[in-house]
C-alpha cells in the first residue's frame, strides 16, 4: 500500500481574507476541530511552519514533509517514484496558490525519547510580499507563523539576502523587549529558526547540505564593522531571539519541475541529487529532538492553549494600523498570563483529582475546603512564576489570576459536587426517607383499621401505595439510567419530607431522647443520710441521685 493511500487528513484553512473587506479573519471553529481533538488536546504542541516568499515551493515540501510522518519515520518513506505528490494543494507558475495560513487536519503523535507524546501540527502559510498583497497582509502572515511556531523553516531562494533578515526586524525587535520585560532567568522568545535555500548555485564554494548551510550561516550572522548599525542590530538579536538557528543548502531539483507543465510532483521528474538530499533534510527536519515544544515565556503549551493564542494575536491585528513592537510585547504578556493561568489550573486539578477524583472516597466537607485553599494558594504560586512575560505588566498579572480564581472556583463546585455523590448516607436519604414515609402509612392504616375508622386506612393504604411506586420508579431510575428527570423529581421530594418532616421530628424527639438515656444510665443513687452528715432527716426512703458530670443534686 502506497503512502498516499494511508493519508488522513486535509488542509483547514484557519486565515481566510475576507474578500469584501480585505482583511484577513481566523477561522476559530475549523482551529477548534483540531486543536481541541480530544487526542491532542491535552498535549504538548509543536508547530512546523513553512513561511517565505511566494511560489517558492513551500507548499510543496510541506508535502514531502507530510509524506515523511505519514510513513511513520519508516526508511522507504519516499515511495514509490511514479506516485504524484498529494497533500498541501501547490501547482505549477506565477500565481500565487495558498491564501492565509492552512493546518494539517490530522495532527501527527510523536513519541520523544522520554517516552513524552507531543502533537505536531503542520502549517502551510501563503507567500509574502507578491504582488496581489499589501504590506499588512503579508506582515499579519508572516507574524502569525513566526509567533505561533515552535519550528519555523524559513524557506529562501538561492542565497540568504539583506532583507530576508531584515524581514525578521519585528520580531527581534519585540523578542528584545521581551526579554527586558521578563525579570526571570533568561529565556528566548522564539524557539527554532531553519534557514532552508533552496536552488543553491555554489556548491563548489560552499557544499549542499547541514554542514554547508552552517557554514555559510555563520559567514552571513558574523557582525562586522562596516556594517550598518541596523544591519549589526538585526544579526545580534537573532541569537538572543531564538534558541536554535541553523541552515541547508538544497539544490535545484531539475528542469522537469520547472519546465513540465503537468509535473505531478513525482519523484521520477526530480534530478536524483535533489531527492537524495530530501532524504537528508527531512528526516533530519522531523526528528523527535528536534521537534521542539511550542512555548510561551519559557512555558511550554498545549493544544487547547494554542487556540487562545490564535485568538489573541488576531486581537493585536485587528486595527488598520501595523503593530509595533511594544504592542507584541503586551500580547505577550497576555499570552504568557495566560499559559501561566493553565499551568496553575493543572497543578489545583492534579490536587484536587489526587483528593476526591475517581474512584477516591468520600471527603469531609471542611476537610475539602481546608485542602481546596491549600490547593488554591498552590495553583496562585505556580501562577506567579510560569508568568514570566506578565510580571511588570500587573493590569494583565491581575486580571488573568481573576480568571484563574473564577476558574478554580467553578471546579471546586464541580468536585464538591463529586464528592458529595460519594457520600453513601446522602446517597441513601432518598429510599430511607422513601421507606420510612411508607412505614409510617402502613402503621397509621393498622391502627385506623384496629379502631375501625376505615376511610382514613384506605387513604393510609393510598399514601402507602404511592410511595411503593416511588420507590420502585427511583431503583429502575437508578438501575437502568433512563428517565433521569423522574428520579431528580423523587430526589427532591425526598429531600423536602427529610428536611421538612423526618429531620425536625427527629431532632425534636429522638435527639432529646438520646441526650436522658446516658444521664439516667450512668447515675448513682446514695440514701439521703449517707451524704447529709448530721441532718435531722434522717429517712431511709430519700435517695440522692448524683449524676457524673453534673453538680446537680435530686432528692428522689
Amino acid at each position: 500500500m502506497q503512502v498516499e493511500e494511508l493519508m488522513d487528513g486535509h488542509p483547514v484553512p484557519v486565515l481566510i481574507l475576507n474578500e469584501e473587506t480585505d482583511t484577513f479573519e481566523l477561522d476559530e471553529e475549523a482551529l477548534e476541530e483540531v486543536l481541541l481533538n480530544p487526542r491532542i488536546a491535552d498535549k504538548y504542541v509543536c508547530v512546523l511552519a513553512v513561511a517565505g516568499a511566494f511560489r517558492k515551493g513551500k507548499s510543496f515540501l510541506l508535502d514531502f514533509l507530510l509524506r515523511y510522518m505519514t510513513a511513520q519515520q519508516a526508511d522507504n518513506w519516499l515511495g514509490d517514484y511514479e506516485i504524484p505528490l498529494k497533500g498541501f494543494k501547490w501547482r505549477q507558475g506565477a500565481r500565487r496558490e495558498t491564501t492565509g495560513v492552512l493546518i494539517w487536519s490530522e495532527p501527527f503523535i510523536v513519541k520523544k525519547w522520554t517516552g513524552e507524546e507531543i502533537a505536531v501540527i503542520l502549517m502551510d502559510t501563503q507567500g509574502t510580499f507578491d504582488i496581489q498583497s499589501s504590506m499588512k497582509d503579508s506582515t499579519i502572515v508572516f507574524a502569525l507563523t513566526t509567533m505561533v511556531s515552535s519550528v519555523l523553516v524559513y524557506n529562501l531562494m538561492n542565497n540568504i539576502q539583506e532583507d530576508d533578515l531584515m524581514n525578521l526586524q519585528l520580531f527581534t525587535s519585540y523578542g528584545m523587549l521581551a526579554q527586558e520585560e521578563c525579570d526571570a532567568d533568561a529565556t528566548h522568545p522564539f524557539q527554532r529558526l531553519h534557514f532552508l535555500v533552496r536552488d543553491w548555485g555554489f556548491p563548489y564554494e560552499v557544499p549542499y547540505g547541514y554542514l554547508g548551510g552552517q557554514q555559510l550561516l555563520d559567514e552571513i550572522l558574523m557582525v562586522k564593522e562596516k556594517q550598518h548599525p541596523a544591519h549589526q542590530e538585526v544579526r545580534r538579536d537573532l541569537r538572543k531571539c531564538f534558541r536554535d538557528i541553523n541552515c541547508y543548502l538544497m539544490p535545484h531539483p531539475g528542469f522537469k519541475v520547472i519546465q513540465k507543465a503537468d509535473f505531478d510532483g513525482r519523484l521520477a521528474d526530480i534530478e536524483e541529487e535533489f531527492v537524495n538530499h530530501l532524504k537528508v533534510l527531512v528526516p533530519r527536519l522531523l526528528a523527535p529532538e528536534n521537534l521542539v515544544k511550542k512555548e510561551i515565556g519559557g512555558q511550554p503549551i498545549k493544544a487547547r492553549d494554542l487556540l487562545k493564542f490564535f485568538t489573541l494575536f488576531m486581537e493585536v491585528f485587528k486595527d488598520n494600523d501595523l503593530p509595533e513592537p511594544t504592542t507584541l510585547v503586551e500580547f505577550a504578556a497576555r499570552a504568557s498570563s495566560q499559559a501561566a493561568l493553565e499551568a496553575g489550573k493543572e497543578v489545583y486539578v492534579e490536587v484536587m483529582e489526587a483528593l476526591v477524583g475517581g474512584d477516591r472516597p468520600f471527603l469531609k466537607t471542611a476537610q475539602m475546603e481546608a485542602e481546596h485553599n491549600k490547593a488554591k494558594d498552590r495553583a496562585f504560586k505556580t501562577y506567579l512564576e510560569k508568568n514570566k512575560y506578565g510580571r511588570k505588566n500587573q493590569s494583565v498579572v491581575e486580571r488573568y489570576q481573576g480568571a484563574l480564581t473564577e476558574e478554580i472556583e467553578k471546579m471546586f463546585l464541580k468536585y464538591s459536587q463529586q464528592n458529595e455523590a460519594k457520600n453513601v448516607f446522602k446517597a441513601a436519604r432518598t429510599p430511607a426517607t422513601l421507606f420510612c414515609i411508607l412505614m409510617f402509612f402502613y402503621l397509621m392504616s393498622g391502627v385506623f383499621g384496629l379502631l375501625g375508622m376505615y376511610s382514613f386506612a384506605s387513604m393510609c393504604n393510598l399514601g402507602m401505595g404511592v410511595f411503593l411506586l416511588m420507590l420502585t420508579a427511583w431503583a429502575y431510575v437508578r438501575y437502568s439510567g433512563e428517565y433521569r428527570d423522574a428520579g431528580m423529581y423523587i430526589d427532591e421530594v425526598a429531600s423536602f419530607l427529610w428536611e421538612n418532616v423526618i429531620r425536625p421530628v427527629y431532632h425534636t424527639y429522638m435527639e432529646k431522647y438520646l441526650k436522658v438515656q446516658p444521664n439516667k444510665r450512668h447515675s448513682k443513687q446514695y440514701p439521703v443520710h449517707l451524704l447529709m452528715g448530721r441532718s435531722r432527716h434522717r429517712d431511709p426512703t430519700l435517695v440522692f441521685t448524683a449524676v457524673p458530670g453534673n453538680k446537680t443534686c435530686y432528692y428522689m
